[in-house]
């Protein structure tokens, strides 16, 4: 089943690549993956919401409203007994970091 998922998740991120509005139709659904407990597709599902923040060509003002998204996924995984989630998962958590610091700010400011 898991095999099927990523087949089809690769096949997303293909799609992301090529053009970047997609991100924010695409990222609930692999936020809802963080539940999964196969380790490949946790895996799969860190690398890319790294990737997501890591990307040049998606626009920062997108990044900035997807970030509060991923937070509570975020919490979950950081807490995965792999290496290579966690891993990620703190990656990931250091990129959305200036960002929703950005925002609680401007809205503190406003």
């Amino acid at each position: 089943m898991a095999e099927a998922q990523l087949i089809k998740l690769k096949q997303a991120e293909t799609l992301v690549l090529q053009d970047p509005s997609h991100y924010p139709a695409i990222l609930p659904a692999v936020i809802a993956l963080t539940a999964q407990t196969d380790r490949p597709l946790r895996r799969w599902t860190t690398n890319f919401l790294t990737n997501t923040f890591a990307s040049r060509s998606l626009d920062a003002k997108v990044k900035e409203d997807l970030a509060s998204t991923v937070v509570d996924a975020l919490r979950r995984l950081v807490d995965d007994g792999d290496a290579g989630v966690v891993k990620s998962s703190v990656a990931c958590s250091s990129l959305i970091y200036p960002l929703l610091f950005r925002r609680m700010y401007i809205s503190y400011m406003a």
